[in-house]
């Protein structure tokens, strides 16, 4: 499904949130970086290296790693590192999130910019994310939501289940955008995604609504 609508997968993702999705990973990379010198930083679910490209703007000299399950993102990915001088900092990887090709503690930043819940189960996912973490390592996680406020998720779900499918099949060809509101919708809320990285290791567990809370920031770090 991603891999049809790799073309055109930054052109929808900038139009459908109104160009709000640039600024939701500039605030992510933001949270990211906690002042203190990084070396290796893992990018899940990287799609096409946007939030990766954040990364390295923010890091230094840190090596990012952004690994996504399908060649077809990875190598627009790899344009627009190229595009942007950072082909040198920015590492691509073809690999399963599920079973990480990376042994424990190899990275002290990861983040996961609207991948999560396309993952499952999503305790495994969590479980190698503690995995490949070091001890007091930073994760910061972007994930659509359902806002609390009842006006707003009514506006929220006339657009997100009723408009932004039929954009989203006009201009990619496919249905692949009302897969997006239907994993939105079973997603684990914000409460519920903290205590469940609580039982997998992580510490210090935040979370921060974004847009009126349809977008959600969290941030956390392993347990030492």
């Amino acid at each position: 499904m991603f891999t049809s609508i790799a073309r055109r997968y930054d052109l929808l993702n900038h139009l459908l949130s109104l160009n709000l999705d640039r600024r939701w990973r500039q605030r992510a990379a933001h949270e990211a970086f906690d002042g203190r010198p990084r070396s290796r930083v893992l990018d899940l679910c990287a799609g096409t290296g946007d939030l990766a490209l954040e990364l390295a703007r923010r890091f230094g000299d840190a090596r990012i790693v952004a690994l996504d399950f399908l060649e077809p993102m990875l190598e627009r990915g790899r344009a627009k590192s190229r595009r942007a001088g950072m082909a040198n900092r920015i590492y691509p990887v073809c690999g399963d999130a599920l079973h990480l090709p990376f042994r424990d503690h190899s990275f002290e930043v990861l983040t996961v910019a609207f991948g999560l819940r396309n993952l499952f189960p999503i305790e495994k996912s969590l479980a190698e994310m503690a995995r490949v973490i070091q001890p007091g390592g930073q994760i910061v996680i972007l994930e659509f939501a359902l806002p609390a406020q009842r006006f707003w998720r009514w506006l929220y779900g006339l657009y997100f289940f009723r408009i932004l499918p039929k954009i989203g099949k006009w201009i990619s060809g496919t249905s692949a955008y009302s897969y997006l509101a239907a994993s939105v919708a079973l997603f684990p809320q914000p409460e519920r995604l903290c205590e469940m990285l609580g039982k997998r290791g992580f510490a210090d567990v935040q979370w921060h609504p974004l847009t009126g809370g349809t977008v959600a920031l969290y941030t956390a770090r392993v347990a030492r």
